[in-house]
């Protein structure tokens, strides 16, 4: 039991030292952070029910795509100095995925938050 607790301990320790990683060695995951966490937590404060949920699980799925880029690009970076096609694609690829989150979630925004937001701000 104590050996899995500490496994476990262990695990989470790591987890974080990829949240600091990626938070210090990345501009674009910094930004992509505040922008997801902010967007999260607009979502949950303004809206209601399943709604707030759905937008605020896009918002936050850009911070989860843009760690899985963070590592993609560290990956790539570490297999090869030099310039292959099939590196640029695995980096361009990891990138357009955090984009097409990036939308969805800027969409769902924009369609139900910011409306919320602007009602509320006018009374």
């Amino acid at each position: 039991m104590k050996e899995t607790v500490l496994g476990i301990v262990k695990g989470l320790s790591y987890a974080l030292d990829g949240y600091k990683g990626a938070f210090k060695e990345d501009r674009h995951y910094r930004i992509n952070f505040f922008l997801s966490m902010l967007g999260t937590g607009l979502s949950i404060a303004f809206l209601k029910g399943e709604l707030s949920l759905i937008v605020a699980l896009s918002n936050y799925l850009v911070f989860v795509a843009e760690l899985i880029n963070t590592a993609v690009e560290r990956a790539v970076d570490t297999a090869t100095r030099e310039y292959r096609e099939s590196a640029k694609l695995a980096k361009d690829a990891s990138a357009a995925a955090v984009l097409s989150i990036g939308l969805f979630a800027l969409a769902l925004d924009v369609k139900f938050l910011l409306p919320e937001i602007v009602k509320r701000l006018t009374w």
